[in-house]
Protein backbone atom coordinates (compact mmCIF):
# COMPACT_ATOMS: atom_id res chain seq x y z
CA UNK A 1 0.00 0.00 0.00
CA UNK A 2 1.27 3.74 -0.91
CA UNK A 3 1.56 6.77 1.11
CA UNK A 4 -0.47 9.86 -0.86
CA UNK A 5 -1.02 12.96 -0.07
CA UNK A 6 -2.89 15.50 -2.48
CA UNK A 7 -3.51 18.94 -1.41
CA UNK A 8 -6.36 20.33 -3.06
CA UNK A 9 -7.03 23.59 -1.76
CA UNK A 10 -8.58 25.95 -3.92
CA UNK A 11 -10.03 23.24 -6.19
CA UNK A 12 -13.47 23.33 -7.42
CA UNK A 13 -13.62 19.40 -8.23
CA UNK A 14 -11.53 16.77 -7.19
CA UNK A 15 -11.49 13.40 -8.72
CA UNK A 16 -9.00 11.13 -9.32
CA UNK A 17 -7.30 8.25 -7.93
CA UNK A 18 -3.44 7.47 -7.10
CA UNK A 19 -4.79 3.82 -6.86
CA UNK A 20 -7.99 1.54 -6.91
CA UNK A 21 -7.46 -2.03 -6.00
CA UNK A 22 -9.75 -4.71 -5.25
CA UNK A 23 -13.41 -3.70 -5.30
CA UNK A 24 -12.68 0.18 -4.18
CA UNK A 25 -14.36 2.78 -6.04
CA UNK A 26 -13.86 6.56 -6.63
CA UNK A 27 -15.54 9.38 -5.08
CA UNK A 28 -15.68 12.84 -6.54
CA UNK A 29 -16.08 16.14 -4.36
CA UNK A 30 -17.43 19.35 -5.43
CA UNK A 31 -16.70 22.17 -3.36
CA UNK A 32 -18.27 25.95 -4.12
CA UNK A 33 -16.45 28.98 -2.82
CA UNK A 34 -18.00 32.04 -2.26
CA UNK A 35 -14.96 34.12 -3.54
CA UNK A 36 -16.31 34.15 -7.09
CA UNK A 37 -19.40 35.57 -5.69
CA UNK A 38 -17.87 37.85 -3.82
CA UNK A 39 -15.67 39.19 -6.68
CA UNK A 40 -19.09 39.45 -8.51
CA UNK A 41 -20.15 41.29 -5.95
CA UNK A 42 -17.66 43.61 -5.48
CA UNK A 43 -17.30 44.11 -9.33
CA UNK A 44 -20.94 45.13 -9.24
CA UNK A 45 -21.63 47.33 -6.53
CA UNK A 46 -18.51 49.33 -8.28
CA UNK A 47 -19.85 49.63 -11.39
CA UNK A 48 -23.18 50.30 -10.29
CA UNK A 49 -22.00 53.36 -8.06
CA UNK A 50 -19.75 54.13 -11.14
CA UNK A 51 -22.80 54.55 -13.87
CA UNK A 52 -25.10 55.93 -10.48
CA UNK A 53 -22.40 58.81 -10.57
CA UNK A 54 -22.57 59.36 -14.28
CA UNK A 55 -26.48 59.22 -14.01
CA UNK A 56 -25.87 62.55 -12.37
CA UNK A 57 -24.57 64.39 -15.48
CA UNK A 58 -26.42 62.49 -18.37
CA UNK A 59 -30.05 61.63 -18.71
CA UNK A 60 -29.45 57.86 -18.62
CA UNK A 61 -33.44 57.79 -20.31
CA UNK A 62 -32.42 59.24 -23.51
CA UNK A 63 -30.34 57.53 -26.01
CA UNK A 64 -27.80 59.61 -25.96
CA UNK A 65 -27.88 60.04 -22.16
CA UNK A 66 -26.72 56.48 -22.24
CA UNK A 67 -24.75 56.35 -25.34
CA UNK A 68 -22.54 59.20 -22.98
CA UNK A 69 -22.81 57.09 -19.80
CA UNK A 70 -21.68 54.05 -21.68
CA UNK A 71 -18.90 56.07 -22.89
CA UNK A 72 -17.65 58.06 -19.72
CA UNK A 73 -18.06 54.30 -17.56
CA UNK A 74 -15.96 52.58 -20.22
CA UNK A 75 -13.04 55.60 -20.12
CA UNK A 76 -13.32 55.44 -16.46
CA UNK A 77 -12.61 51.64 -16.43
CA UNK A 78 -9.85 51.89 -19.13
CA UNK A 79 -8.07 54.65 -16.48
CA UNK A 80 -8.39 52.32 -13.50
CA UNK A 81 -6.53 49.58 -14.24
CA UNK A 82 -7.30 47.63 -10.69
CA UNK A 83 -11.18 47.95 -11.40
CA UNK A 84 -10.85 46.91 -15.10
CA UNK A 85 -9.24 43.82 -13.38
CA UNK A 86 -11.65 42.84 -11.16
CA UNK A 87 -14.52 43.15 -13.73
CA UNK A 88 -12.61 40.79 -15.88
CA UNK A 89 -12.13 38.44 -13.42
CA UNK A 90 -15.77 38.98 -12.70
CA UNK A 91 -16.69 38.35 -15.91
CA UNK A 92 -14.40 35.28 -16.06
CA UNK A 93 -15.79 33.74 -12.84
CA UNK A 94 -19.70 34.65 -12.95
CA UNK A 95 -20.37 35.55 -16.51
CA UNK A 96 -22.43 38.28 -18.29
CA UNK A 97 -25.26 37.53 -17.27
CA UNK A 98 -24.54 37.36 -13.45
CA UNK A 99 -23.00 40.51 -13.42
CA UNK A 100 -25.76 42.67 -15.91
CA UNK A 101 -28.44 41.17 -13.36
CA UNK A 102 -26.25 42.41 -10.17
CA UNK A 103 -25.91 46.18 -12.08
CA UNK A 104 -29.50 45.93 -12.95
CA UNK A 105 -29.07 49.68 -14.95
CA UNK A 106 -30.10 50.49 -18.40
CA UNK A 107 -26.64 50.42 -19.64
CA UNK A 108 -25.40 47.83 -18.05
CA UNK A 109 -25.14 45.38 -20.97
CA UNK A 110 -23.21 48.33 -23.44
CA UNK A 111 -20.72 48.77 -20.92
CA UNK A 112 -20.56 44.68 -20.29
CA UNK A 113 -19.83 44.43 -23.60
CA UNK A 114 -17.19 46.91 -23.74
CA UNK A 115 -15.28 44.92 -21.49
CA UNK A 116 -16.01 41.72 -22.85
CA UNK A 117 -14.07 43.37 -25.85
CA UNK A 118 -10.83 43.84 -23.06
CA UNK A 119 -11.05 40.39 -22.39
CA UNK A 120 -11.22 38.64 -26.56
CA UNK A 121 -7.79 41.30 -27.03
CA UNK A 122 -5.94 39.65 -24.27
Amino acid sequence: MSDNTNNLQGANIGNFANEVNDNARQQANQHIHSATNQTLAQAATEIKALLNQLDQEYDNSTATGQAMITAKAIESIEKNATLKTRIINALAAGGTTALETAVDHPVVKPVVAMIKEFMDAK
